[in-house]
């Protein structure tokens, strides 16, 4: 996307960036998504609802891609799950609340905002592609670093089964909000914990 010369100008001048804009930003993006979809979001018109200049904007994400992928990765913040996950819960019920505090299962406004976004990954694949890598190694990570205390002296998981455990999850979740449109609470997912991942998880457990 190339940027309107005005723009360029203010990003020239080298201010220092307000931080604390950027949440706000992200969050007017979440918004502009949730009420007109992928296709109707400008720059201008997340500019106008976080009530900053386009500039402020253009200093921090290049295109509108980019802030659509932060926006998205700002619903899932993978830097504070160590803070939310407690860590002395059994291991089905950190997986439960690993993929509840990721998707946000109970917040309609963000799952509205992933639609948005999901309708609009068949054909956009610079979408596609920066939403794959920041999400995917994230998530495949914090799988690994929740099961892995949980395992016998000695075993270790393979690596075909962390993939599987990490698409496990996230497939479901966006086939329903993506695909048909259904919305997910956290009973779905304890019955993707339960009959999914569990399964694979348990040959390998220490014994309670």
């Amino acid at each position: 996307m190339t940027m309107p010369e005005d723009v360029n100008e203010e990003i020239k001048r080298g201010r220092p960036l307000d931080l604390s804009r950027n949440q706000v930003i992200l969050e007017a993006t979440l918004t502009m998504l949730a009420e007109v979809g992928y296709d109707g979001l400008t720059i201008e018109a997340v500019a106008t609802k976080a009530k900053v200049g386009k500039a402020t904007i253009y200093r921090r994400w290049s295109s509108k891609e980019a802030l659509v992928i932060d926006a998205s990765a700002s619903i899932s913040p993978f830097k504070t799950l160590c803070q939310k996950l407690d860590f002395t819960k059994t291991l089905r019920d950190q997986l439960i609340d690993l993929l509840c505090f990721v998707f946000r299962g109970d917040h309609e406004h963000h799952q509205k905002a992933l639609t948005a976004i999901g309708s609009a990954i068949p054909h956009n694949k610079e979408l596609e592609k920066g939403l794959h890598n920041d999400f995917y190694q994230r998530h495949r990570r914090t799988i690994e670093s929740i099961v892995n205390p949980f395992f016998k002296e000695g075993y270790e998981l393979k690596q075909t089964d962390l993939d599987l455990l990490a698409d496990i999850g996230p497939a479901l979740i966006t086939y329903r909000i993506f695909l048909i449109g259904k919305p997910f609470d956290r009973a779905y997912i304890e019955r993707i914990v339960d009959t999914l991942m569990m399964p694979i998880l348990t040959p390998l457990m220490k014994q309670e």
